[in-house]
């Protein structure tokens, strides 16, 4: 399985709403479920809970690990370096950022699921990892190992066409599409990569009958796609803005509800697709079991990080938007994932390894 570089969450036919509107509409369900998952228990006697209070209360006496299931470069990495730095010095102590990559960032995922619930490792994922992997490949961990933290920023996808198309407009491209079924690609970081699902998902919504090109990692399809082999391309707004201005794409449409402001003449999908709303989320997540005194200490630091007008700065700059959570609304966002994720893999055609 290629690695995915970022995670995105599709919207079919809902309204986009706040990070505390999602927490008011989570199903009860889903709330015990991830008020378990952060707790680590259903009920914790009481002299446990001083314990634990009195422990989070000392917390951190040593350095935090943060790992990142990527490589070093992509938007999860430096994003996750310029909250961590943020935390470094509102703890008094290290937090560093580890890079470690591999199976579409499962490995990374399994490790930290895996680790002592003790406040001192934590990940910095998306929803490639949280919700895709496991409806596509078998894992060594559920969301039941995960206690979600914060989410601490998300970014509309955008998408380009290749400049020697005669279309000029996300209408033309359509068109143009629908007039010649299966002539025209589109590429990916691989099967079951986030803009593999996001084109299936696009195609699908509008009955376009298109061909999948997948390839190993992101890097290589861009590289393809400014060569004229592919039509169609599917990124995040940190792939693209430094490539707005070359003549060999066409930028024809960004996934948020209203134009961004890297891409101010370009216009929203939804005009066409109604409801067609596609972000990008990374954030925190503990091992489960982590002390919800502690869950909510990091949750509250890095929500006063998100407020900080250089951290606001150097996210924009990215690509991304900030996205402040508690720990309760990255649940719910992770929970409200799952049925628009099954329906992105179903649409792309793919069942579980």
């Amino acid at each position: 399985m290629c690695a995915m570089h970022t995670s995105v969450r599709v919207k079919f036919q809902t309204k986009s709403v706040t990070g505390e509107q999602r927490g008011k509409s989570m199903n009860e369900v889903n709330r015990r479920e991830f008020s378990r998952l952060a707790l680590g228990s259903a009920a914790v006697p009481g002299a446990l809970l001083s314990e634990r209070s009195a422990w989070a209360q000392a917390w951190p006496t040593r350095s935090i690990a943060v790992i990142v299931p990527y490589p070093p470069g992509g938007i999860a990495d430096p994003e996750a370096r310029i909250v961590a730095d943020k935390l470094s010095t509102a703890l008094h102590q290290p937090v560093v950022v580890e890079n470690r990559g591999g199976a579409a960032g499962a490995i990374a995922t399994e490790f930290v699921a895996h680790a002592q619930p003790d406040g001192y490792t934590f990940l910095f994922s998306s929803s490639a990892q949280t919700t895709i992997l496991p409806l596509i490949q078998r894992v060594n961990y559920t969301l039941k190992d995960l206690a979600p933290v914060s989410a601490v920023a998300e970014g509309p996808m955008v998408l380009a066409i290749n400049s020697s198309l005669p279309a000029k407009t996300l209408k033309e491209f359509i068109d143009l599409v629908h007039a010649s079924p299966g002539k025209y690609t589109y590429g990916s970081g691989g099967t079951g990569s986030v803009n593999h699902l996001v084109s299936a998902a696009f195609a699908s919504r509008l009955g376009l009958e298109m061909i999948h090109v997948p390839y190993h990692g992101g890097g290589p399809a861009m590289l393809d796609f400014l060569a004229g082999r592919l039509t169609m391309y599917f990124g995040n707004a940190g792939e693209l803005i430094p490539r707005r201005n070359d003549e060999r794409l066409r930028i024809i449409g960004v996934s948020s509800l209203q134009r961004m402001p890297q891409f101010p003449d370009v216009p929203a999908i939804a005009g066409l697709l109604p409801e067609f709303q596609m972000s990008a989320w990374r954030g925190f997540l503990a091992p489960a079991g982590t002390p919800r005194p502690i869950v909510e200490k990091l949750s509250d630091l890095v929500q006063r990080a998100s407020k900080d007008p250089a951290i606001i700065a150097k996210i924009t700059n990215l690509g991304d938007e900030v996205l402040t959570t508690t720990s309760s609304q990255h649940a719910t966002l992770i929970a409200d994932e799952q049925k628009i994720y099954a329906d992105a893999v179903a649409a792309a055609g793919l069942k579980r390894e």
